[in-house]
């Protein structure tokens, strides 16, 4: 009976033994996991600042980047104002020449400034009148044209006006619509200004530039 008792305690002390070095071992994998989880942990922290650094300093110059592009587009911005800004014609005969094409529809007409072509061409001395602007289409195929003269011979102005228009029909109309616009082209005078006009608007464009001579 006693023998028995003493195998008894035996097999029960071994049993402690065994459940405390199960506990051990637990707590020490516990505590290993628990290292190797936050040494991980840091590391994912720190990655994660890492990153966020660099896509911060990157929004940082991409923002300059905007800056320098906006300030950049501002000043061309300005320049071309500037540029928009200059008139078109410092001509002071050219608001009478836009009455005149604000009715209908007239192609593109530009100034001519060129001394051999107002001599050879136009046969003109522009140096007897006050004021003149000589405009014209600059196509062959669209002969269109708005002389006016301000000058205290009216008449003298008119006269070579005239001429003008005999040299468009006789000379210088060589397709057919051109033939029609010289032939219906209008010469006369209001005030100190004589006119000539070419185009396919004529009529309609002398009575704007009459009206716009009239309210000076």
């Amino acid at each position: 009976m006693r023998k028995t008792r003493i195998i008894a305690l035996i097999a029960a002390l071994s049993v402690a033994g065994l459940m405390l070095t199960a506990c051990g071992s637990s707590a020490g994998t516990e505590e290993t996991t628990t290292a190797e989880t936050t040494v991980a942990v840091s590391e994912d922290t720190s990655a994660a600042e890492t990153e966020a650094s660099v896509e911060s300093e990157l929004v940082e110059d991409e923002s300059v980047e905007e800056v320098t592009d906006e300030g950049a587009s501002d000043e061309e911005v300005v320049e071309e104002g500037d540029i928009a800004d200059e008139p078109v014609s410092s001509n002071p005969l050219q608001s009478l020449a836009d009455a005149a094409m604000s009715v209908g529809e007239w192609p593109m007409l530009m100034e001519v400034t060129d001394d051999m072509i107002l001599t050879d061409y136009y046969q003109f001395d522009l140096s007897k009148y006050e004021a003149a602007l000589v405009m014209q289409n600059p196509m062959s195929a669209n002969m269109t044209e708005i002389i006016i003269f301000k000058s205290a011979d009216v008449d003298a102005a008119k006269a070579d006006l005239e001429v003008r228009r005999t040299n468009a029909i006789v000379m210088h109309a060589f397709y057919p619509d051109d033939v029609v616009r010289a032939e219906a082209s209008i010469v006369g005078t209001e005030g100190d200004y004589a006119y000539f006009i070419m185009g396919d608007y004529a009529a309609d464009g002398e009575k704007a530039l009459v009206d716009a001579i009239k309210a000076l």
